[in-house]
């Protein structure tokens, strides 16, 4: 079993995992988080409950370059619960890092939350029906992809990465990989790892 420090999390990160109980990281955190690292696009198939937050965030959080004040990272959740959970999450970490992180939930003023994003937050976290100015995103995760495309979502998910630079990382996160996803992955991702975990779900 490889620990954080092995898989290149910094001393920050690892300490505040610890003070909640985290110690060691799970199958899909050793196995994504060195091919996030490394800027490859990754299909990762992994169930709820196997810390694939962490997988996908701690990486991510690092890779912000904060002294850069612009929208860097776009996480898409299907639900205003997900994306609460990973704000929660995407906050504690990022405040020890200074990554700006903010959510943008369905159900409040659009006008409000674009007042928000003048402040150019580092890392947004949304639901696929919003439209933003995607120019400066370099990295990009579609967590619980399947869900999102069984609601719907396809064609808002397509429109937000294609508004993103081309040259961006896309990182999906999938409890299944049906064909949607397949081609998704296909017409979007540059030569993506796929990643799997099969077992028993974690719960941290």
């Amino acid at each position: 079993m490889k620990s954080f420090q092995s898989l290149g999390i910094v001393p920050e990160l690892i300490q505040a995992l610890q003070k909640v109980g985290v110690k060691e990281p799970t199958p899909i955190q050793e196995k994504s988080i060195p091919l996030i690292f490394k800027g490859q696009d990754v299909i990762a198939k992994a169930q709820t409950g196997t810390g694939k937050t962490l997988a996908f965030l701690l990486p991510l959080l690092q890779r912000i370059h904060v002294d850069v004040q612009q929208e860097q990272a776009l996480i898409i959740a299907p639900t205003r619960e997900l994306i609460q959970q990973i704000a929660e999450e995407a906050r504690h970490l990022g405040a020890i890092l200074g990554v700006d992180v903010l959510p943008l939930i369905g159900g409040r003023t659009i006008e409000g939350q674009l007042q928000k994003l003048g402040r150019r937050p580092h890392v947004i976290i949304g639901t696929p029906s919003r439209t933003l100015h995607l120019n400066s995103i370099r990295r990009v995760v579609l967590d619980e992809a399947d869900q999102m495309l069984h609601m719907g979502f396809l064609p808002d998910i397509e429109k937000l990465i294609s508004g993103t630079n081309g040259k961006r990382q896309l990182l999906m996160f999938s409890a299944t990989i049906p064909d949607k996803i397949r081609n998704l992955a296909k017409a979007y991702m540059q030569k993506p790892t796929s990643v799997t975990v099969q077992g028993e779900n974690i719960t941290l």
